[in-house]
Order: structure tokens, then sequence, then C-alpha cells
């Protein structure tokens, strides 16, 4: 695997400034690890397998 082009801190400046999000630096070590944290949570649901002969969920009811 190929490292990214850009470095994590670049890349949350970034996204911080598309939103129009004022992003103290003293904060961006604390996104970054946030997002990774986020990412292995996104990797645990998108590599769950499911067969294809899965029911769909019932009707959710509060």
């Amino acid at each position: 695997m190929t490292s990214p082009p850009f470095s994590d801190e670049v890349l949350v400046a970034a996204r911080a400034q598309a939103m129009e999000l004022a992003l103290p630096p003293a904060c961006v070590a604390g996104v970054i690890a946030n997002t990774r944290v986020l990412q292995n949570y996104a990797a645990l649901i998108r590599d769950f397998p499911l067969p294809d002969t899965c029911e769909p969920a019932g009707d959710y009811t509060p």
C-alpha cells in the first residue's frame, strides 16, 4: 500500500475549510485520532460477511 499524497494534518485542514469550520491547531491531533477510530468501526461494518440469502430486517418499532 502506498502512502497518501497528503499528510493527515493537511487533509483535516482541507476538510475543515470545506465545511467552513474553525479548527484550532490544538484540536487537529484529536480529530485525526477520532477519525482513525471511526475508520476502524466503519471497516467492521463494511467487511462483515452477509450471504445473499439473508432476510431483510423487519420494521423497527422503538
